[in-house]
């Protein structure tokens, strides 16, 4: 039941830039916006490439991993992604198909469709397809508005006891102070929790050098991280603090074939 649980979480941390940020990340565009908000896929100029790998509160069989590929098609963005949790008697998986299309120079949307599968062994495993999609809108340089909606048709995860996956709302802003320095805030509701609220600070202390910090709340946590970038690569670490279940460290790495 614990694993089921912590499975189940909507705190999303795919990538270290959202762990670092304490899963504030609905405003964002980079190549981990098919698990966060597809419509920040069209930040990208070209085609990029990403991994990530997460030990949930430093637990081995609570491993996350996951990639993500995006690249641009006529005037949007195509991107898979896939994520897996779990080990050999539990463990759950999403597959992700995403498109998302810059409206104009203000405003973009994104879609998803998702194939989901849980396997507990002794008992077999499940399948279930979802659907996901939001909006980023750029009100001028200064502030971005975002929202985005997951699985609003509450995909059966199994038959017995009607096991579904959660519905999840997310909307947030990010102000920019200036080039270097972000604040970030979101609230983000689901069907099996309750309100999450998150906010983080994002600082680039060089052109090639970041460091991250965020709290959220239900259940508060707390992140730290930092992340480097050259002209094709980025690689982010980072790690979420629970008080009562310890630290979560993760790790991603990014390849950009036509440069950030």
């Amino acid at each position: 039941m614990l694993l089921c649980s912590l499975a189940a979480t909507s705190q999303t941390f795919e990538g270290a830039r959202a762990s670092g940020l304490a899963g504030t990340t609905v405003t964002l565009g980079d190549v981990w916006s098919t698990f966060h908000n597809q419509a920040g896929l069209t930040d990208i100029t070209g085609f990029q490439a990403g991994v990530y790998y997460m030990n949930r509160f430093a637990v081995k069989e609570l491993g996350d991993k996951g990639l993500s590929v995006a690249g641009k098609l006529g005037n949007g963005v195509i991107a898979g992604s896939y994520q897996s949790f779990g080990f050999s008697d539990f463990s759950q998986s999403k597959s992700g198909l995403a498109y998302a299309l810059p409206l104009n120079d203000k405003f973009s949307i994104g879609v998803q469709i998702n194939f989901h599968n849980t396997r507990i062994a002794e008992y077999g495993s499940s399948s279930a397809f979802s659907v996901e999609g939001g909006f980023i809108y750029k009100l001028n340089n200064k502030l971005i508005l975002a929202a985005h909606i997951e699985n609003p048709t509450r995909a059966k995860q199994a038959e017995y006891l009607d096991t579904r996956y959660p519905s999840i709302i997310r909307a947030g802003a990010t102000y920019i102070f200036s080039d270097k320095v972000s604040l970030i805030g979101q609230v983000q509701q689901d069907t099996e929790q309750k309100v999450i609220g998150s906010g983080a600070l994002e600082y680039n202390i060089l052109e090639t050098i970041v460091i991250r910090a965020g709290v959220s709340s239900n259940p508060t946590l707390s992140s730290f991280g930092f992340g480097y970038k050259s002209k094709y690569f980025r690689a982010d670490i980072a790690t979420s603090y629970h008080s009562v279940l310890g630290f979560s460290p993760q790790l991603s790495l990014v390849y950009a074939l036509n440069g950030f």
